[in-house]
């Protein structure tokens, strides 16, 4: 087959007939700029390559891309609260976001027009550039120069674009098109700077001068610290340190950790507070107008007092300025690596580099030769702060310089010395050497050591809060509640029996939800001990102005002798709350039978309460046990609780033999006393709570009337008779270990050891609260190996199913493996 038979060739072909037809009549502007638009940017102009305003650009553009014809410019709007934001991390998110969409417009449109048969490329907005013509010029395309062409805006006091709706919160690009458009723009006929000159207030470093001057090493210095001359800088620090200690007596640990931000992150901008404070532009300026103080309170007065680093080169303007102007900021010498490694690139850096405050009284007309490697001659005048760089040997010179090329750039690189260069002749100088040395001073050139200048960390305004790990509560499915209760009343309902009812400290209702049956566990450090304890709710969930407990004092209970001695109205407690799954609501069953032993009646009480205040239509068997009648909390409240309740049936009975004055029940809750007081015992669902030795006889009971287990919920009360904070002692002999998973500890268990107090002596964290397998704080899952219970009632089937455990009851029988 013939190569132009084949079918890719043929289609290449006709695009690139189109092509050429395309160059022939150009691309219609009005679709280009809709292009650009469609593609999002916020606005777009067109500028040809023959335009004058880019005869400094041109040569560079064609070299890269010869076929260029038309330069598409757009811009893309950035937010401008974040960039006015003191908090600079703020600001350079907004930097680099609006960055990447700049180059992804670019991109799009490259896309569209390559479908099309027609050249383009879009050089980046920022970076990366083209790093190896350093220091010297690294853009591909002059985007501001562009843009003013293209009638996009005009370059403002402080040299950023302002363009007439957005202002300067705007970034730049440019798509290179290898045809020709049908008209091009040209630039608008007013700037829209205000020359409001808050640039020139709010510039950390004086670089933006009243009358339009501008310093461009101290912007590059201090601003672009981060980034290519700073970062070599930092570099030579680090090379140049001779450990450690010398490195952090040069750069400090917050800088140390910007750089790495920077270098993780995308480089820092220090400041670009000349954008942040610019009014200028149609959308921006209406605030302005309307209250010019309010502008400079919030937006130019915060960047002025923020305290930082400002950095500059040692006897630079910026030095001068900033050491007068700021006392809230550290003003520090460094280097910026504005170093030419070629004659050409030095002379195109002198009016960069130039100090014109440095120069203000000097008048001089210098001559320079450059031999060897490079031969060049130049003609530098300065004259009273302004410096002119003229190719060839002008008029008639103060001083005279021939010097090696070479040795010249080693000199301003601090790599050759001036004295060693003269004696050599490798520099000579025709004319007063105190010329020489006032040329140099307009050109301060840093050494690789730069004065130590501390760096402190700015105090932060916000305190470190870690937050803690919030749990669902089992029965409510909600994230459990934590904060301070207010104890608002005591009231005492029996023999060493108080309720303590609690508020919430601002008014209002309780913050939390909870069932009635649930707890409360208490965060407190009773006699200056810190420890956890759970007391079970006794109020009712439809009372939610208060909530309360009921607690016994127990003569070696550490929470409830401080509760009972030592608390008083007015005091603020932790809380987490709810938690507990002892809980009835009435949904559950269509009758409920309460058994209660002593203070085991609070989680009964909380829950006829509720049954009453909502009317439910079910039976309440409510059966209690106490010692004596004096230890018989809430006696007149039940009474009244029976006479708005006809459905509610109490029987308490007393243990005492010798109690007197009590015409009710004497004795224990048993297997006979059951059988009558509850007709069809057998088919209720019962709730069970009390100490522990009574809890288990009652069961035996229940359970040989018939009530199937798993219709028996039980909650133990005074299962713990030691301090709570206290480690218990070891006892019995070593039966195995005890493998803690997560925090690699093995530890040996005695007999009469139970998860806890290994872990507690291992110092492996488990929550916990109640130690008494009542809250469920400790459970933990069981990997391996064999533990008895003697309270597992906070474990759900589910979690038994599992492999859970609770720390505080679990006994091991053997070697064990858990998960803490």
């Amino acid at each position: 087959m013939n190569i132009e038979d084949h079918p890719t060739v043929k289609r290449m072909r006709a695009i690139a007939d189109a092509q050429v037809e395309n160059e022939k009549r150009g691309i219609d502007a009005d679709w280009l700029r809709q292009l650009a638009l469609d593609c999002g940017a916020d606005d777009a102009g067109l500028v040809e390559i023959s335009r004058p305003a880019l005869d400094s650009q041109r040569d560079g553009l064609l070299h890269h891309y010869p076929w260029t014809r038309t330069l598409l410019g757009f811009v893309v709007r950035m937010n401008r609260e974040p960039i006015r934001s003191p908090a600079r991390s703020v600001a350079n998110i907004e930097f680099h976001h609006s960055g990447l969409e700049v180059d992804e417009v670019g991109r799009r449109v490259v896309q569209r027009l390559e479908a099309k048969g027609i050249r383009a490329v879009s050089p980046a907005m920022g970076f990366p550039m083209e790093m190896y013509q350093f220091p010297s010029a690294i853009w591909i395309v002059a985007h501001k120069t562009v843009a003013v062409a293209a009638g996009l805006g005009h370059m403002g006091v402080h040299r950023n674009l302002i363009h007439p709706k957005f202002g300067n919160f705007i970034l730049l690009g440019t798509v290179l098109i290898g045809a020709e458009a049908t008209e091009y723009d040209a630039p608008i006929d007013y700037n829209p700077c205000l020359e409001c000159r808050l640039c020139v207030t709010a510039c950390p470093v004086g670089a933006i001068a009243p009358d339009g001057g501008f310093n461009f090493s101290a912007c590059f210095t201090h601003n672009y610290r981060e980034f290519m001359g700073g970062f070599t800088d930092w570099v030579e620090q680090v090379a140049d340190s001779k450990n450690a200690l010398d490195y952090r007596s040069r750069m400090s640990e917050p800088e140390t950790a910007s750089m790495w931000q920077s270098l993780s992150h995308g480089a820092n901008y220090k400041a670009a507070y000349c954008m942040a404070v610019c009014p200028a532009g149609e959308d921006v300026i209406g605030t302005y107008l309307a209250d010019r103080a309010r502008h400079i309170q919030e937006i130019v007065k915060p960047l002025q007092q923020k305290e930082e680093p400002v950095y500059v080169v040692k006897g630079s303007d910026a030095e001068a300025y900033a050491k007068k102007r700021w006392k809230n900021k550290t003003v520090k010498t460094v280097g910026n690596a504005l170093r030419p490694r070629s004659i050409d690139a030095m002379l195109q850096l002198l009016t960069f580099a130039f100090q014109p405050n440095q120069a203000r009284d000097l008048r001089a007309t210098y001559h320079f030769e450059f031999t060897g490697d490079e031969q060049r001659k130049a003609t530098i005048v300065i004259h009273d702060g302004v410096i002119r760089v003229h190719e060839g040997h002008i008029g008639s010179a103060d001083l005279r310089v021939t010097a090696d090329s070479r040795t010249w750039l080693g000199f301003l690189a601090r790599e050759h010395s001036l004295v060693w260069a003269l004696l050599r002749r490798k520099i000579r100088v025709g004319g007063s050497p105190k010329l020489l040395l006032a040329f140099g001073r307009c050109f301060p050139s840093p050494a690789v050591r730069h004065d130590p200048t501390p760096v402190p960390p700015v105090a932060s305004r916000l305190r470190p809060n870690t937050a803690p790990y919030r749990q669902n509560d089992a029965a409510t499915g909600k994230i459990k509640w934590s904060g301070a209760l207010r104890l608002a009343e005591i009231i005492e309902v029996a023999q060493s029996v108080k309720t303590f009812r609690f508020v919430e400290p601002t008014g209002g209702k309780i913050p939390f939800e909870f069932l009635p049956g649930q707890f409360l566990t208490f965060a407190i450090e009773p006699f200056g001990i810190p420890t956890k304890r759970s007391y079970t709710i006794a109020s009712s969930p439809s009372r939610g102005d208060s909530i309360e407990i009921t607690v016994k004092r127990e003569t070696n209970g550490l929470v409830s002798r401080w509760l009972h001695d030592a608390a008083k109205p007015g005091d603020l407690l932790e809380v987490v709350a709810p938690n507990g799954t002892f809980t009835f609501t009435g949904e559950e069953e269509q009758s409920i039978v309460l058994i209660g032993g002593g203070v085991g009646l609070t989680p009964l009480m909380s829950v006829t309460r509720y049954l009453t205040d909502t009317s439910w239509p079910g039976d309440i068997h409510l059966l209690l046990s106490f010692r004596s009648p004096r230890e018989y909390p809430f006696q007149e409240e039940i009474a009244a609780l029976q006479t708005r309740n006809s459905r509610l049936r109490v029987v308490a009975m007393m243990s005492d033999p010798n109690v007197e004055q009590w015409t009710g029940a004497r004795g224990r809750i048993d297997k006979a006393f059951l059988a009558s007081a509850v007709p069809n015992i057998a088919t209720q669902r019962v709730h069970l709570c009390g100490p522990l030795a009574m809890m288990n006889a009652v069961t035996v009971a229940l359970l040989d009337l018939g009530v199937p287990p798993e219709r028996i919920k039980k909650e133990a009360f005074g299962t713990e008779t030691r301090d709570p904070t206290q480690k218990a002692p070891s006892a019995g002999k070593i039966i195995g270990r005890v493998t803690f998973q997560m925090s690699q500890v093995s530890a040996p268990i005695a007999e009469n050891d139970t998860i806890l107090d290994v872990a507690d002596r291992a110092h492996v964290f488990i929550d916990n609260a109640c130690r008494s397998g009542t809250c469920g704080a400790c459970r933990v899952k069981l990997l391996s190996g064999k533990v008895r219970m003697p309270v597992e009632d906070s474990l759900t089937q589910g979690e038994k199913d599992r492999g859970y455990i609770l720390a505080c009851q679990a006994l091991a029988e053997s070697d064990v493996v858990v998960e803490s």
